[in-house]
């Protein structure tokens, strides 16, 4: 009996837990516009990416690390990118902190470049989507980043110097939310696809629609 219990919890615990990242999903859906629209818009060496330089495709994400439709992206793109190789993909990832609405995403965007002057940018990037729900709703959550920091084998002490106001990787995550305003991103996450604004996929396949846009880009 306890066992058949056992088994009917976890499968509820699934179910709310699909629903919670489709719902994420589609708030995320919601904020965006309808339709697509092309952009000019440059990808250099000061952006954050990952995969080769002169890719075929190049998506690039707008993201806000407090933004709960940007969790739940973050499988997708992950999945994307492990079913491309580098020279078909290259996938760039820039800050757009909500700031009206989320008041620690600044910061942790912050956090994001400080752990990048170590080398170690895409593994905060990681961390901080992962844990998003301990740190978005705290007064100050700099002690969280700094044990995130820590657990990815960083300089502590240099990772909060890092995080002070004057320091340059607030200037960087302020240059990505200038470089949004210019080419009309209001929402997060917003994605440029070969220099197109895509509207977000709105079904629960939503990596095998990112897959077509892509696979159509590669055939041209």
């Amino acid at each position: 009996m306890e066992a058949t219990e056992n088994s009917l919890i976890g499968k509820v615990i699934v179910i709310i837990t699909v629903l919670v990242v489709a719902g994420a999903i589609m708030w995320g859906i919601r904020t965006q516009d309808s339709g697509s629209r092309s952009v000019n818009v440059e990808v250099t060496d000061k952006d954050k990416y990952l995969g080769d330089k002169n890719a075929k495709v190049t998506l690039i994400e707008y993201s806000d690390f407090q933004c709960p439709a940007c969790k739940a992206y973050e499988d997708i793109v992950k999945q994307l990118r492990d079913s491309y190789s580098a020279e078909d993909l290259r996938i760039v990832y820039r800050h757009f902190p909500l700031r009206s609405i989320h008041p620690n995403a600044d910061l942790a965007a912050q956090a994001a470049e400080a752990a990048g002057e170590e080398g170690k940018f895409w593994e905060m990037k990681d961390e901080l989507f992962k844990n998003q729900s301990e740190w978005a709703n705290e007064k100050d959550p700099r002690g969280l980043f700094g044990a995130y920091a820590k657990s990815i084998g960083l300089d502590v002490a240099e990772f909060d110097e890092d995080l002070l106001p004057d320091d340059d990787s607030k200037e960087r995550v302020e240059a990505d939310y200038q470089s949004g305003v210019a080419l009309g991103v209001n929402s997060t996450p917003t994605f440029i696809l070969n220099g197109v604004v895509i509207k977000n996929p709105q079904t629960a396949d939503a990596v095998n629609e990112f897959k077509a846009l892509i696979d159509a880009e590669l055939k041209k």
